[in-house]
């Protein structure tokens, strides 16, 4: 089916690509929920684009519909000259006679779309006009008589009308036409928390594939929105970012594996006062310290409190907002509803063009109103978020009533990629906080539970220091150190002492070896003299022999005082 998008990027996401580009569509609903607004800022955003339309009013004035459309920042654009108007109010003072037909209408209408060359028609409060037809059928033949020459001009026609009963499918004096018709939205507006909420839904949507849920629709100075239906129009098939972006910690980011994934969404969930706003502020100061943006959103405390506070831990936020890195928006979330809140987030983020985002915390989000739980907002959210490869903060209170699980009061834990889990632990008389990593995807993580430390000199993570199958922290961990410590130097001075005799036992054994061995050169010496002496004796007496022998045989002497 060709379409026509209409310039609402709910609405064109919702119904995928827009209305029909040739047929009527039939918007109604209760008092209040925003049909004409809806049928005006279609033909706005029409004439904004360069398209014309023909606007048809049954109820108000033309004037009176662009002056009241004026308040919208869209209204200028009704102004325009290619947009023709006709005024079709019935005469409340007249009693219709003789047969109803809308033949003179669309001859109206039709010369007014080529003379503007009309790509939309409004008409807007068509009841009014059928209420005049007693017979419904009648009526609703009008209607299909009006469809069939919308086809044939190619224009794509939008039908205003009331439905006074929110559970009727029918609207006013035109019973049966959303059988007649092929496309047809609804509009809804309820109390709920003493705010008005309204909702949207397509009954009807011949020949495409549409959104079927019951979206929250939301009313301001930016005309209609449906921000639910954004996340319809998510790209899917991203590719994974594989780089990691710092947490402001170095030891957290080692203990994380490298750090939180670019594009990814990160919980940091825990009781009041465990530092859940302190890891937030030091996540997107680490982000403007890098020069990116960031864009911190803090449902519970002014801007000029939280960089007081961080201040005692010596992180400068004042600096980088100055530097017009870092923005802190504060947001009362019981002042508006939760659909609100998704689009002023919407338009900061749109605003800010942030790489890193914080919303601190989203459990406040439970003290606004609401047709449904913030949770589908924030999963939207987050949706919105990584397709647009921003990476996310979010942090949570824990459940009240049961202060020892880790399920977080906005239940966003399942859609997270990493999740921080920040507690105390009670022992001695004392608070600890402690942090640990319940999961982190993609990522090689610790599963140890770490004592944080906070201090003017920032944050910390202490070692683990296990004492049997006990984690010790604060002063227990202080006064096992340092009993340790000290066990540690009575052994070193043992071993000292020890080390002193045994160099004391090697010097006299040194010193007796010496004695030894001076011994030994002593006693070889006087060998040596003796093996001398004893040569020289058995030299002499040799000598001695032969003289004696020679001296008895008479022989005669030796020229060199001998005998022979």
């Amino acid at each position: 089916m060709a379409k026509r998008r209409t310039g609402l990027n709910g609405l064109d996401a919702a119904t995928h690509g827009g209305l029909p580009a040739a047929a009527t569509t039939l918007v109604m609903g209760t008092p209040g929920a925003g049909k004409t607004v809806l049928g005006l800022q279609i033909l706005a955003h029409a004439v904004a684009r360069g398209e014309a339309g023909v606007l048809v009013s049954f109820e108000e004035a033309p004037a009176e519909l662009r002056r009241n459309a004026s308040s919208f920042a869209w209204g200028g654009h009704l102004n325009d000259a290619n947009l023709a108007s006709i005024d079709a109010r019935p005469n409340r003072e007249g009693e219709p006679t003789g047969r109803f037909d809308l033949q003179g209408l669309i001859a109206a209408i039709d010369a007014h779309a080529s003379r503007v060359g009309a790509s939309w028609l409004i008409l807007d409060g068509i009841d009014q006009l059928l209420r005049m037809e007693p017979d419904t059928e009648s009526a609703v033949a009008e209607i299909q008589r009006l469809d069939d020459w919308t086809r044939k001009r190619g224009i794509s026609t939008i039908l205003t009308a009331k439905r006074a009963d929110p559970n009727e499918a029918s609207a006013i004096h035109l019973s049966g036409v959303e059988f007649a018709l092929s496309t047809v939205l609804v509009l809804s507006a309820e109390l709920v928390g003493r705010r008005l909420n309204r909702r949207f839904r397509i009954l009807k949507y011949r020949g495409t594939a549409h959104v079927t849920d019951e979206l929250p629709m939301v009313m301001d100075g930016g005309g209609v929105h449906l921000p639910s239906a954004s996340a319809f129009a998510t790209p899917q098939g991203l590719e994974a970012d594989r780089d990691f972006v710092s947490s402001g910690s170095t030891r957290l980011d080692d203990l994380l594996g490298g750090g939180y994934y670019r594009g990814s969404g990160i919980l940091v969930s825990g009781a009041p006062g465990t530092a859940k706003t302190t890891l937030s502020a030091l996540f997107a100061a680490a982000a403007a310290e890098r020069g990116e943006n960031a864009l911190m959103i803090s449902f519970d405390e002014p801007e000029s409190q939280i960089v007081r506070n961080v201040r005692s831990i010596g992180l400068d936020l004042q600096r980088h907002i100055d530097a017009g890195n870092l923005h802190i928006a504060s947001i009362s979330p019981w002042r508006a509803l939760v659909e609100e809140h998704f689009i002023s987030i919407l338009a900061l983020i749109d605003r800010t063009a942030p790489d890193c985002l914080v919303l601190d915390p989203v459990s406040g989000l439970l003290k606004a109103s609401s047709g449904e739980s913030p949770f589908p907002m924030l999963e939207r959210l987050l949706g919105v978020t990584k397709a647009r490869g921003i990476t996310t903060l979010l942090t949570s209170l824990t459940e009240r009533e049961q202060p020892g699980t880790e399920d977080t009061m906005s239940h966003v834990s399942t859609v997270a990629d990493t999740w921080i889990s920040l507690e105390y632990a009670a022992r001695a008389g004392e608070r600890n906080r402690a942090l640990s990593i319940v999961k982190s995807r993609g990522a090689s993580h610790s599963n140890q539970v770490r004592e944080l430390l906070i201090s003017s000199s920032g944050i910390d993570l202490a070692d683990v220091f296990e004492y049997g199958s006990e984690v010790l922290m604060g002063t227990a961990r202080v006064q096992k150190e340092t009993e340790e410590a000290q066990a540690r130097r009575r052994e070193r001075i043992e071993r000292e002492r020890r080390r002193s005799e045994l160099e004391q036992q090697l010097k006299e054994v040194e010193a007796r070896i010496a004695e030894a061995q001076s011994q030994k050169e002593r006693i070889r010496y006087e060998m040596d003299l003796e093996a001398e002496a004893e040569d020289e004796a058995d030299r002499l007496s040799e000598r001695h022999q032969r003289d004696v022998l020679g001296s008895r045989r008479g022989g005669d002497a030796d020229p060199k005082g001998g005998t022979r």
